[in-house]
Protein backbone atom coordinates (compact mmCIF):
# COMPACT_ATOMS: atom_id res chain seq x y z
CA UNK A 1 0.00 0.00 0.00
CA UNK A 2 1.21 3.13 -1.27
CA UNK A 3 2.27 5.79 2.03
CA UNK A 4 0.21 8.92 1.88
CA UNK A 5 2.50 12.07 1.90
CA UNK A 6 1.99 13.51 4.93
CA UNK A 7 1.33 17.12 3.42
CA UNK A 8 -1.73 15.95 1.52
CA UNK A 9 -2.86 14.06 4.86
CA UNK A 10 -2.97 17.26 6.72
CA UNK A 11 -4.84 18.83 3.98
CA UNK A 12 -6.99 16.42 3.54
CA UNK A 13 -7.77 16.18 7.89
CA UNK A 14 -8.38 19.88 7.31
CA UNK A 15 -10.82 20.33 4.76
CA UNK A 16 -12.93 17.17 5.95
CA UNK A 17 -13.09 17.53 9.86
CA UNK A 18 -13.94 21.31 8.89
CA UNK A 19 -16.89 20.25 7.89
CA UNK A 20 -18.36 17.40 10.55
CA UNK A 21 -15.92 16.82 13.33
CA UNK A 22 -14.72 20.02 14.55
CA UNK A 23 -14.91 22.03 17.73
CA UNK A 24 -15.64 25.34 16.92
CA UNK A 25 -11.63 25.87 17.10
CA UNK A 26 -11.13 25.71 21.09
CA UNK A 27 -12.44 27.13 24.28
CA UNK A 28 -11.71 29.38 27.10
CA UNK A 29 -8.29 29.09 28.69
CA UNK A 30 -19.47 -4.91 39.87
CA UNK A 31 -22.83 -6.17 39.40
CA UNK A 32 -25.87 -7.32 37.47
CA UNK A 33 -27.01 -4.74 33.94
CA UNK A 34 -29.44 -2.70 36.24
CA UNK A 35 -33.44 -3.52 34.63
CA UNK A 36 -34.53 -0.18 32.57
CA UNK A 37 -37.93 -1.21 33.17
CA UNK A 38 -37.79 -0.69 37.17
CA UNK A 39 -39.20 2.44 38.15
CA UNK A 40 -37.63 5.13 40.04
CA UNK A 41 -40.21 7.23 42.17
CA UNK A 42 -40.38 10.47 40.41
CA UNK A 43 -38.65 13.62 42.19
CA UNK A 44 -41.32 15.66 44.21
CA UNK A 45 -39.56 18.65 43.33
CA UNK A 46 -41.86 21.98 40.86
CA UNK A 47 -40.60 22.66 38.06
CA UNK A 48 -38.22 25.79 37.20
CA UNK A 49 -39.41 29.36 37.21
CA UNK A 50 -40.56 29.86 33.15
CA UNK A 51 -38.65 31.96 30.87
CA UNK A 52 -39.27 35.41 30.75
CA UNK A 53 -40.93 35.76 27.23
CA UNK A 54 -43.74 38.31 25.38
CA UNK A 55 -47.15 37.10 26.19
CA UNK A 56 -47.81 34.31 24.00
CA UNK A 57 -44.50 33.54 23.12
CA UNK A 58 -43.93 29.96 23.72
CA UNK A 59 -40.68 29.55 24.90
CA UNK A 60 -38.09 26.36 25.95
CA UNK A 61 -38.47 24.60 29.21
CA UNK A 62 -36.38 25.37 31.97
CA UNK A 63 -34.02 23.16 33.64
CA UNK A 64 -35.74 21.23 36.25
CA UNK A 65 -34.95 22.29 39.83
CA UNK A 66 -34.49 18.18 40.88
CA UNK A 67 -33.77 14.66 39.52
CA UNK A 68 -31.57 13.82 36.45
CA UNK A 69 -30.09 16.63 34.41
CA UNK A 70 -31.99 18.81 37.59
CA UNK A 71 -30.09 21.98 38.99
CA UNK A 72 -30.01 20.33 42.50
CA UNK A 73 -26.44 21.05 43.15
CA UNK A 74 -24.80 19.46 46.03
CA UNK A 75 -22.10 21.80 45.62
CA UNK A 76 -21.80 25.81 44.31
CA UNK A 77 -18.91 25.82 42.93
CA UNK A 78 -15.72 23.73 40.85
CA UNK A 79 -11.73 23.73 41.73
CA UNK A 80 -10.26 23.97 38.03
CA UNK A 81 -6.38 22.65 37.66
CA UNK A 82 -4.09 22.01 34.61
CA UNK A 83 -1.07 20.11 33.74
CA UNK A 84 0.64 18.28 31.41
CA UNK A 85 2.61 19.09 28.30
CA UNK A 86 1.19 19.53 24.09
CA UNK A 87 -1.10 16.81 23.56
CA UNK A 88 -0.96 15.43 26.88
CA UNK A 89 -2.04 18.04 28.57
CA UNK A 90 -5.17 17.73 30.82
CA UNK A 91 -7.49 19.48 33.11
CA UNK A 92 -9.19 18.50 36.51
CA UNK A 93 -12.47 19.64 37.87
CA UNK A 94 -12.98 18.93 41.73
CA UNK A 95 -16.68 19.97 43.31
CA UNK A 96 -16.12 22.78 46.22
CA UNK A 97 -18.44 24.01 48.73
CA UNK A 98 -18.63 21.79 50.23
CA UNK A 99 -15.64 19.53 48.69
CA UNK A 100 -16.09 15.95 49.62
CA UNK A 101 -13.52 13.71 50.27
CA UNK A 102 -13.69 11.26 47.38
CA UNK A 103 -16.32 11.50 44.42
CA UNK A 104 -16.46 9.19 41.30
CA UNK A 105 -14.95 10.22 37.97
CA UNK A 106 -15.75 11.48 34.68
CA UNK A 107 -13.68 11.11 31.70
CA UNK A 108 -14.76 13.77 29.10
CA UNK A 109 -13.16 14.16 25.73
CA UNK A 110 -13.96 16.74 23.10
CA UNK A 111 -14.18 16.50 19.51
CA UNK A 112 -11.26 17.06 17.00
CA UNK A 113 -10.22 20.48 16.14
CA UNK A 114 -10.57 22.18 19.73
CA UNK A 115 -6.52 22.81 20.57
CA UNK A 116 -7.04 24.49 23.78
CA UNK A 117 -9.43 25.25 26.71
CA UNK A 118 -12.26 23.35 27.26
CA UNK A 119 -15.09 25.55 26.43
CA UNK A 120 -17.11 23.84 24.00
CA UNK A 121 -18.13 21.50 27.03
CA UNK A 122 -17.96 24.38 30.22
CA UNK A 123 -21.49 23.65 30.31
CA UNK A 124 -21.22 19.80 30.66
CA UNK A 125 -18.15 19.83 32.77
CA UNK A 126 -20.37 22.22 35.21
CA UNK A 127 -23.34 20.73 35.60
CA UNK A 128 -21.52 17.46 36.10
CA UNK A 129 -19.05 18.84 38.89
CA UNK A 130 -21.44 20.30 40.66
CA UNK A 131 -23.63 17.26 41.30
CA UNK A 132 -20.54 16.07 43.02
CA UNK A 133 -18.55 13.74 40.38
CA UNK A 134 -14.84 14.50 39.69
CA UNK A 135 -14.27 15.42 35.86
CA UNK A 136 -11.01 14.50 33.95
CA UNK A 137 -10.62 16.63 30.26
CA UNK A 138 -8.02 15.26 28.39
CA UNK A 139 -6.24 18.20 25.75
CA UNK A 140 -5.65 15.91 23.36
CA UNK A 141 -5.17 17.49 20.21
CA UNK A 142 -2.56 20.30 19.79
CA UNK A 143 -2.70 20.62 15.86
CA UNK A 144 -4.74 19.76 12.70
CA UNK A 145 -2.73 16.26 12.35
CA UNK A 146 -0.80 16.59 15.74
CA UNK A 147 -0.89 14.45 17.37
CA UNK A 148 -2.31 12.05 15.16
CA UNK A 149 -3.58 13.13 11.73
CA UNK A 150 -7.48 11.89 11.79
CA UNK A 151 -8.49 7.79 11.00
CA UNK A 152 -5.39 7.31 9.09
CA UNK A 153 -3.39 6.99 12.65
CA UNK A 154 -5.63 7.14 15.44
CA UNK A 155 -3.02 5.95 17.82
CA UNK A 156 -1.11 8.68 19.18
CA UNK A 157 -4.51 10.37 19.94
CA UNK A 158 -5.57 7.59 21.87
CA UNK A 159 -1.83 7.67 23.87
CA UNK A 160 -2.11 11.20 24.39
CA UNK A 161 -5.88 10.40 25.41
CA UNK A 162 -4.19 7.86 27.91
CA UNK A 163 -1.33 10.01 29.50
CA UNK A 164 -3.77 12.61 30.03
CA UNK A 165 -5.96 10.27 31.96
CA UNK A 166 -2.89 9.25 33.90
CA UNK A 167 -1.26 12.56 34.97
CA UNK A 168 -4.40 14.01 36.43
CA UNK A 169 -5.13 10.92 38.28
CA UNK A 170 -1.88 11.33 39.52
CA UNK A 171 -2.37 14.60 40.42
CA UNK A 172 -5.66 14.09 42.29
CA UNK A 173 -3.76 11.08 44.26
CA UNK A 174 -0.97 12.56 45.15
CA UNK A 175 -2.40 15.47 46.99
CA UNK A 176 -4.35 14.45 50.24
CA UNK A 177 -5.88 18.10 49.99
CA UNK A 178 -7.70 17.09 46.65
CA UNK A 179 -10.75 15.41 46.23
CA UNK A 180 -9.78 11.74 45.55
CA UNK A 181 -11.05 9.40 43.05
CA UNK A 182 -13.14 6.53 43.29
CA UNK A 183 -11.02 4.48 40.43
CA UNK A 184 -14.11 1.79 40.38
CA UNK A 185 -16.72 4.42 39.66
CA UNK A 186 -15.40 6.13 36.40
CA UNK A 187 -17.63 6.83 33.24
CA UNK A 188 -16.45 7.99 30.37
CA UNK A 189 -18.23 10.63 27.54
CA UNK A 190 -16.92 11.65 24.39
CA UNK A 191 -17.92 13.69 21.26
CA UNK A 192 -17.20 13.12 17.86
CA UNK A 193 -13.80 11.94 17.28
CA UNK A 194 -13.58 12.25 20.80
CA UNK A 195 -16.14 9.59 20.84
CA UNK A 196 -14.22 6.92 18.39
CA UNK A 197 -11.42 7.55 21.16
CA UNK A 198 -13.59 7.11 24.02
CA UNK A 199 -14.69 3.68 22.33
CA UNK A 200 -11.23 2.47 21.48
CA UNK A 201 -10.21 3.36 25.67
CA UNK A 202 -13.55 2.06 26.64
CA UNK A 203 -12.44 -1.40 25.11
CA UNK A 204 -8.42 -1.28 25.65
CA UNK A 205 -9.02 -0.10 29.36
CA UNK A 206 -7.58 -3.60 30.90
CA UNK A 207 -4.37 -3.11 28.75
CA UNK A 208 -3.78 0.51 28.96
CA UNK A 209 -4.28 -0.08 32.83
CA UNK A 210 -7.38 2.65 32.96
CA UNK A 211 -10.55 2.38 35.50
CA UNK A 212 -13.26 -0.01 34.28
CA UNK A 213 -16.08 1.85 31.97
CA UNK A 214 -19.15 1.65 34.07
CA UNK A 215 -21.15 3.90 31.77
CA UNK A 216 -20.00 5.52 28.35
CA UNK A 217 -22.15 7.93 26.63
CA UNK A 218 -20.83 9.02 23.07
CA UNK A 219 -22.05 11.92 21.33
CA UNK A 220 -22.59 11.60 17.40
CA UNK A 221 -18.88 9.45 17.37
CA UNK A 222 -16.94 10.38 13.67
CA UNK A 223 -13.45 9.48 12.89
CA UNK A 224 -14.22 12.06 9.73
CA UNK A 225 -14.94 9.74 7.35
CA UNK A 226 -11.10 10.21 5.83
CA UNK A 227 -10.20 6.67 5.46
CA UNK A 228 -13.76 5.30 4.54
CA UNK A 229 -17.23 5.24 5.48
CA UNK A 230 -18.27 3.03 8.86
CA UNK A 231 -15.79 4.75 11.33
CA UNK A 232 -12.34 2.19 10.28
CA UNK A 233 -10.40 3.88 13.02
CA UNK A 234 -13.08 2.02 15.72
CA UNK A 235 -11.27 -1.11 17.28
CA UNK A 236 -12.57 -4.28 15.03
CA UNK A 237 -13.62 -5.80 17.80
CA UNK A 238 -15.56 -3.96 21.11
CA UNK A 239 -15.62 -7.43 23.10
CA UNK A 240 -13.27 -5.36 25.53
CA UNK A 241 -15.77 -3.33 27.11
CA UNK A 242 -17.17 -4.90 30.34
CA UNK A 243 -20.74 -6.86 29.77
CA UNK A 244 -21.77 -4.79 32.67
CA UNK A 245 -21.20 -1.58 31.45
CA UNK A 246 -23.79 0.83 30.27
CA UNK A 247 -23.70 2.38 26.85
CA UNK A 248 -25.91 4.99 25.40
CA UNK A 249 -24.76 6.33 21.63
CA UNK A 250 -26.29 9.32 20.13
CA UNK A 251 -26.89 10.85 16.65
CA UNK A 252 -28.19 13.74 15.45
CA UNK A 253 -30.82 14.05 13.04
CA UNK A 254 -28.58 16.71 10.98
CA UNK A 255 -25.64 15.28 12.48
CA UNK A 256 -22.83 12.52 10.45
CA UNK A 257 -25.77 10.16 9.47
CA UNK A 258 -27.81 12.82 7.15
CA UNK A 259 -24.55 13.00 5.53
CA UNK A 260 -24.10 11.42 1.91
CA UNK A 261 -22.42 8.07 2.18
CA UNK A 262 -21.90 8.25 5.85
CA UNK A 263 -25.92 6.42 6.80
CA UNK A 264 -23.93 3.38 8.27
CA UNK A 265 -21.32 5.91 9.97
CA UNK A 266 -21.20 7.23 13.55
CA UNK A 267 -23.37 5.38 16.03
CA UNK A 268 -24.96 2.91 13.11
CA UNK A 269 -21.05 1.69 12.79
CA UNK A 270 -20.64 1.25 16.52
CA UNK A 271 -23.50 -0.63 17.64
CA UNK A 272 -23.63 -3.81 16.11
CA UNK A 273 -19.82 -4.05 17.42
CA UNK A 274 -21.67 -4.17 21.15
CA UNK A 275 -23.85 -7.33 20.79
CA UNK A 276 -21.89 -8.63 24.12
CA UNK A 277 -23.68 -6.41 25.41
CA UNK A 278 -27.38 -6.71 26.79
CA UNK A 279 -29.77 -5.30 25.17
CA UNK A 280 -31.29 -3.66 28.05
CA UNK A 281 -27.60 -2.03 28.81
CA UNK A 282 -27.40 -0.13 25.16
CA UNK A 283 -29.26 1.81 22.99
CA UNK A 284 -29.03 3.95 20.48
CA UNK A 285 -30.75 7.39 20.62
CA UNK A 286 -32.16 10.05 17.56
CA UNK A 287 -32.63 13.54 18.50
CA UNK A 288 -33.96 16.28 15.77
CA UNK A 289 -34.86 19.35 16.05
CA UNK A 290 -37.70 21.22 16.74
CA UNK A 291 -39.08 25.02 15.66
CA UNK A 292 -42.01 25.25 17.88
CA UNK A 293 -41.09 27.62 19.79
CA UNK A 294 -38.14 30.86 20.14
CA UNK A 295 -35.70 29.70 20.30
CA UNK A 296 -35.84 26.42 18.22
CA UNK A 297 -34.30 23.44 19.53
CA UNK A 298 -31.32 22.03 16.87
CA UNK A 299 -30.00 18.49 16.64
CA UNK A 300 -26.61 19.41 14.19
CA UNK A 301 -23.93 17.62 14.89
CA UNK A 302 -22.67 18.23 18.50
CA UNK A 303 -25.47 18.46 20.49
CA UNK A 304 -24.41 18.44 24.05
CA UNK A 305 -21.97 20.91 23.29
CA UNK A 306 -22.74 24.03 25.09
CA UNK A 307 -19.96 27.33 25.78
CA UNK A 308 -21.13 28.74 28.62
CA UNK A 309 -24.08 30.15 29.60
CA UNK A 310 -25.25 28.87 26.07
CA UNK A 311 -26.93 25.76 27.52
CA UNK A 312 -30.85 25.05 26.16
CA UNK A 313 -33.38 22.75 26.72
CA UNK A 314 -31.44 19.78 24.77
CA UNK A 315 -28.85 20.29 27.40
CA UNK A 316 -30.63 19.88 30.60
CA UNK A 317 -33.38 17.67 28.87
CA UNK A 318 -31.43 15.08 26.92
CA UNK A 319 -27.52 15.28 27.64
CA UNK A 320 -27.11 16.19 30.85
CA UNK A 321 -30.98 14.26 32.00
CA UNK A 322 -29.27 10.45 30.23
CA UNK A 323 -25.48 10.87 31.02
CA UNK A 324 -27.22 11.81 34.68
CA UNK A 325 -29.59 8.98 34.94
CA UNK A 326 -26.36 6.59 32.89
CA UNK A 327 -24.08 7.00 35.85
CA UNK A 328 -26.51 6.67 38.48
CA UNK A 329 -27.69 3.63 37.06
CA UNK A 330 -24.58 1.98 36.72
CA UNK A 331 -22.92 3.31 40.15
CA UNK A 332 -26.15 3.25 41.83
CA UNK A 333 -28.08 0.11 41.75
CA UNK A 334 -29.93 1.06 38.49
CA UNK A 335 -31.20 4.18 40.36
CA UNK A 336 -33.18 6.22 37.37
CA UNK A 337 -32.30 3.84 34.62
CA UNK A 338 -35.69 4.39 33.21
CA UNK A 339 -34.26 7.91 32.26
CA UNK A 340 -31.32 6.61 30.48
CA UNK A 341 -32.42 3.08 28.87
CA UNK A 342 -35.16 1.41 26.96
CA UNK A 343 -37.73 3.07 24.98
CA UNK A 344 -39.36 4.30 27.93
CA UNK A 345 -41.63 7.52 28.53
CA UNK A 346 -39.10 9.08 30.85
CA UNK A 347 -36.00 8.07 28.66
CA UNK A 348 -38.06 9.35 25.15
CA UNK A 349 -39.19 12.60 26.67
CA UNK A 350 -37.56 15.91 26.38
CA UNK A 351 -39.51 18.15 27.96
CA UNK A 352 -42.67 20.34 26.96
CA UNK A 353 -42.65 23.97 25.37
CA UNK A 354 -43.73 26.47 28.03
CA UNK A 355 -47.40 26.28 25.92
CA UNK A 356 -47.57 22.66 26.75
CA UNK A 357 -46.63 21.06 23.38
CA UNK A 358 -43.95 17.98 23.87
CA UNK A 359 -40.87 18.69 22.23
CA UNK A 360 -39.52 15.96 19.82
CA UNK A 361 -39.12 12.99 21.81
CA UNK A 362 -35.77 11.24 21.30
CA UNK A 363 -36.00 8.04 18.74
CA UNK A 364 -34.72 4.44 20.73
CA UNK A 365 -33.21 1.33 19.65
CA UNK A 366 -31.42 -1.02 20.93
CA UNK A 367 -30.36 -2.27 17.34
CA UNK A 368 -28.79 -0.44 14.65
CA UNK A 369 -29.08 1.26 12.08
CA UNK A 370 -31.49 4.41 13.47
CA UNK A 371 -32.03 6.72 10.33
CA UNK A 372 -32.91 10.66 10.35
Amino acid sequence: MTARPRTLVVLVVVLTLLGCGGDGGGGDDAGAVPEPTTTTAAPTCEPGPATAAPAGAVTQPPQPRCGPGGNDYGHADWRISEGGTGSDAWFTFEPVDPAPEDAPVAVILHGYYEFAGFGSHHELIRHTVRHGTIVIYPRWQTGVSEPCPGPYDIEPCVTSAVNGIRGALEHLTGDPDRVQPRLDEVSYYGHSFGGIVTTNLANRWEDLELPEPRAVFLDDPHDGGLDGPGEPAVDDSLEGIPSRTLFQCHSSAAGVISEAGKEGSSCNAILPLLDHLPAEARDLVLTTGDDHGDPDLVAPHGVCRADEGEADAYDWGFCWKVWDALRSAALDDGRYAEYALGDTPEHRSNGEWSDGTEIAPLRIRDTAPIRP
